[in-house]
């Protein structure tokens, strides 16, 4: 068989830069197929991640934008070589649990699960179990290639608000998807991807989601962070990413939640009154998952939280586009309901981004985060994405009476037992102290959700407006 020397001198650069030993290389140059044999499961043979961490290297992988990498980097060829030796053992052994589809089949098991006990989403258990999620699938990555020191990369939308190159291509690059519904120039819209509110809610179930509810008695209520920007872009997407079922097997997955992991990162260290629960019910909760050799892991929420204890770091924390015309930290908002209306169907370059999107210097001195509930029913479809616009009395919308509040997707819920869908919505919304002291003085406040557009999507043209929202501030 012919060697691909291209390949294996690239990978030869990338070990000499990392400082790699001659273990990997030479793992590297076999064209290691399959890591090991994954030995069937024995009683008092389940793993902790303590003995996860202790068996791998102590060293600390820096995880990069994967956007600043060209498509030929020896990094991003190493990252690129573990994957399609992930993806051989699928094709094997469909079931192989240190393969490509039974990665993405973890997903659809804990994120698509109508079972009470399993389903991590709408509660304040989504962001630790997609770290360790991320976590997991990089030591099956090191592993397939024998090299410690790789790591998985995030894809910086705030920087670069299109599909990476690195992702783009044919079936050829083992980070392609097929089944995405945007084009390579798309950009995503940055109320897409506002940030803002989410850094700025004080308490952890404002920013990352509620307790689950004990026993399905309850409401399932996820944080601002899972609701805006996490949510609208998996449904920009589109394709295996626009739903819980088949979203762990697009490599773009791990590039998203890759950034939404660095935001939680961002969110602590953004003011010190920002802290992670402290509540037992939430530290001792077990995850299930697979070792880098496919033996089961039981990891809690207590041994995740220190991203260096894993063995990696982030390379920065800075969510703002290099051209400032994107700031995490303020509002890049529709100012008027009739720009939306005017705004035509979709984006396709930064400039026509910018006509629509302006910077709205909005006094968040005194804004405060309000939940909203209604009915889900009053919704005709899902997901469904819209831009949220709070109308003060009967008068017409213009500049002064009409606020947009933020961009949503809503995702299909389904209740934790029985299988229905719920019957309310929460939302969590950053409002100013005007639209506050209209809330707290029971004026009339009409909520306007107008649909946006998305590719290989229809929906409605017209807003809709919710009836019988009630208000709880946060």
């Amino acid at each position: 068989m012919k060697k691909n020397t291209t390949s294996n001198t690239n990978r030869r650069i990338f070990l000499k830069n990392a400082g790699f030993g001659a273990l990997g290389l030479t793992a590297i140059g076999t064209g290691l197929i399959s890591s090991c044999k994954t030995e069937p499961s024995k009683e008092n043979s389940i793993g902790t991640v303590g003995q996860a961490i202790q068996s791998g290297s102590s060293s600390v992988v820096t995880r990069k934008n994967i956007a600043i990498l060209s498509s030929d980097d020896p990094e991003l060829q190493v990252l690129k070589d573990a994957i399609g030796i992930l993806r051989k053992r699928s094709e094997k052994w469909p079931l192989d649990p240190a393969g490509w589809s039974e990665n993405g089949a973890l997903h659809t098991k804990f994120c698509a699960t109508t079972e009470f006990t399993y389903q991590v989403h709408y509660s304040w258990y989504v962001w630790p179990w997609h770290r360790t999620y991320l976590w997991t699938l990089e030591k099956k990555l090191q592993h397939a290639v024998r090299e410690p020191k790789l790591a998985l990369h995030y894809w910086d939308w705030t920087k670069h608000p299109s599909i990476p190159e690195q992702y783009q291509g044919g079936k050829e690059n083992p980070l392609y998807n097929d089944t995405r519904l945007v084009h390579p120039n798309d950009i995503i819209p940055f109320d897409f991807i506002n940030m803002g509110p989410a850094f700025r809610a004080n308490k952890f179930n404002t920013f990352g989601g509620y307790p689950f509810p004990y026993q399905g008695k309850g409401p399932q209520i996820d944080g601002i962070a899972e609701q805006s920007f996490h949510n609208n872009i998996h449904n920009w997407i589109g394709g295996e990413m626009a739903g819980f079922v088949a979203a762990g097997y697009d490599p773009i997955f791990y590039g998203h939640h890759g950034n939404c992991d660095r935001f939680w990162q961002a969110w602590l260290d953004a003011d010190p009154s920002h802290k992670n629960p402290e509540d037992e019910s939430w530290l001792e909760k077990v995850f299930y998952f697979t070792d880098e050799k496919g033996k089961p892991l039981e990891i809690k929420i207590k041994d995740v939280l220190d991203t260096k204890k894993l063995g990696y770091q982030f390379a920065d924390l800075d969510f703002n586009s290099e051209d400032g015309v994107y700031n995490s930290l303020e509002d890049k908002v529709v100012p008027s309901y009739d720009l939306v209306k005017a705004s035509g169907i979709y984006n396709t370059t930064l400039e026509e981004e910018r006509k629509v999107q302006s910077v709205e210097k909005v006094d968040l001195a005194n804004a405060s985060h309000v939940l909203l509930k209604y009915e889900r029913t009053q919704l005709p479809y899902m997901p469904y994405c819209s831009r949220v616009f709070f109308l003060f009395g009967e008068l017409e919308s213009g500049p002064e009476n009409c606020k947009y509040i933020g961009t949503f997707t809503i995702l299909p819920i389904t209740a934790s037992e029985g299988g229905k869908l719920e019957k309310d919505v929460y939302m969590h919304v950053e409002i100013t102290k005007a639209i506050r002291d209209q809330i707290e003085s029971n004026k009339k406040l009409r909520v306007f959700f107008e649909p946006v557009q998305v590719r290989g999507r229809n929906i409605p043209d017209e807003p809709l407006e919710i009836e019988n929202i009630t208000y709880s501030f946060v």
